[in-house]
């Protein structure tokens, strides 16, 4: 396994360590070079108890969490960064089960950065939300 690939996986261990990551049951793994974000299911992630599907918060925090991490890890160190703004469509209705993500850095600034998500269950063309994120980097500014 090369140093940078290493570097990432550190990264995702460390953020991986986060209360949110653990209630979420986070986990990341390399997959075809890239990061593939992982949601574990558990019971409390139901929001609708007749239909057996996540709730969309739930949907919501895990494609944000796998935003920031692949930032992170896109910078070799764990960035401290805000969001300043998610907007999410759900596209088809949850399962009781894993969710898997993606997520693809569209522009990266000094300041800012936007990123796109998406996450399925079992079938990667078949997606059921997919997210754009804008993050503010580093600690805000004091004025």
């Amino acid at each position: 396994m090369s140093a940078a690939v290493e570097n990432r996986l550190e990264i995702v261990r460390a953020l991986s360590a986060s209360p949110i990551a653990r209630w979420l049951g986070y986990s990341a793994a390399i997959e075809e070079g890239g990061l593939v974000h992982r949601l574990g299911f558990a019971e409390r992630h139901i929001g609708n108890p007749a239909i057996r599907a996540l709730h969309g918060g739930v949907i919501a925090s895990f494609l944000e969490f796998a935003s920031e991490v692949e930032f992170s890890a896109s910078l070799g160190r764990p960035e401290k960064a805000r969001t300043v703004s998610m907007s999410i469509d759900y596209m088809a209705s949850s399962k009781a089960q894993d969710m898997t993500a993606r997520v693809v850095i569209a522009r990266a600034a000094r300041r800012i950065a936007f990123l796109e998500a998406t996450g399925w269950q079992g079938d990667e063309t078949r997606p059921v939300a997919a997210a754009r994120v804008c993050l503010r980097i580093g600690e805000p500014a004091r004025e």
